[in-house]
């Protein structure tokens, strides 16, 4: 329960802010995104036609790096956004060679934008999974050449998963280049009676199927091949600290065959760094604290779908000292990526 027995503050921290979750996107990305969903089936409009004009609004903030972001930025007091590029991303592109050509396009367009604007921005990598080895190489190139600080992953790449044996390269490189990978939320890849005539419930399942591939890969092994390899989860960890208890469980025998060194809750406390992005409720961060303790919680706010705002007052209105908020604020992200 690091930092909950402190005292805490009333006032507002005037802290450094780094927001590390904070969307972008361009007509390539936004190309990717509509043949993406032509050919899954989903909708164009991942909201319905009621809220297109919203839509439409948070597109145009999307693609904006000066005129909307950073005066939003000044007015919360944000010092710096961690770019990403939105979902889908590569993750949406079904042929390889394909994903490998548009990963590099992507990374050199964001490298144009942090290098624009140092100060205020920082970027993690898109990679292309449709190719694991490729995957890695562009990590490697884009964290070596361009400084990115790790990778964002949209969830499954064409229904593959990364607990698959064929990763196990991009997660050796991620530890060896010491950066850690981001798992996006992303749509599921499989459909399912509960969710008919219910789009509304699609949003749910998004979190439910990140929380489920950061299960797969605690089961897979990888943080006993790369101990020192970190993933990363939005939305105060899509759940998982809240069933810590519950996922060890069921899970004696799975520890047994697959040969793990530790209970499923041991890596997620030891591997796994969760964000605020698109979480403000202070009770679920309270439980992220005291699950995974500060050291292991981020700032973000999930920008441009998500309210810088709203994220700075999720930490000024939850009991925490103010030693806490500065690690969550900007002393981890600080540790972590090496700004």
């Amino acid at each position: 329960m690091t930092g909950l027995t402190e005292a805490a503050n009333a006032g507002h921290v005037k802290a450094k802010r780094i927001c590390v979750e904070e969307h972008w996107t361009n007509s390539d990305l936004e190309e990717i995104t509509r043949e993406h969903r032509l050919r899954t089936g989903l909708p164009l409009h991942q909201d319905g036609e009621t809220q297109s004009s919203f839509m439409a609004e948070t597109r145009k903030r999307e693609k904006d790096f000066e005129a909307y972001r950073l005066p939003l930025m000044d007015g919360s007091g944000i010092t710096m956004q961690l770019l990403s590029a939105g979902f889908p991303g590569i993750q949406g592109i079904e042929k390889a060679a394909t994903a490998i050509t548009m990963a590099r396009r992507v990374n050199d367009y964001q490298s144009e934008i942090i290098n624009k604007f140092p100060d205020q921005y920082a970027g993690l990598a898109a990679i292309p999974l449709q190719d694991p080895k490729a995957a890695a190489d562009e990590l490697e190139r884009a964290v070596t050449q361009l400084g990115c600080k790790g990778a964002m992953i949209h969830g499954h790449t064409n229904g593959e998963y990364l607990n698959e044996q064929k990763f196990w390269v991009v997660w050796e490189r991620a530890e060896s280049l010491g950066v850690p990978i981001y798992l996006h939320i992303s749509e599921s890849h499989w459909s399912s009676k509960i969710y008919e005539q219910q789009p509304e419930l699609r949003r749910w399942s998004w979190g439910i199927e990140a929380a489920n591939h950061a299960i797969k890969i605690v089961f897979s092994g990888v943080f006993d091949d790369f101990p020192k390899t970190k993933l990363m989860l939005g939305h105060l960890g899509e759940g998982l600290p809240y069933l810590l208890g519950r996922i060890d469980q069921p899970t004696t025998s799975a520890v047994a065959v697959r040969k793990l060194k530790k209970r499923p809750s041991e890596y997620i406390r030891d591997n796994v760094i969760v964000t605020t992005s698109g979480n403000y409720m202070p009770e679920a961060l309270i439980c992220a604290i005291s699950a995974l303790g500060a050291d292991s919680v981020l700032f973000a706010a999930d920008y441009p779908h998500g309210s810088m705002k709203n994220a700075v007052e999720l930490l000024e209105n939850t009991p925490i000292s103010d030693a806490v908020k500065e690690k969550i604020y900007h002393l981890n992200a600080e540790r972590l990526f090496g700004l």
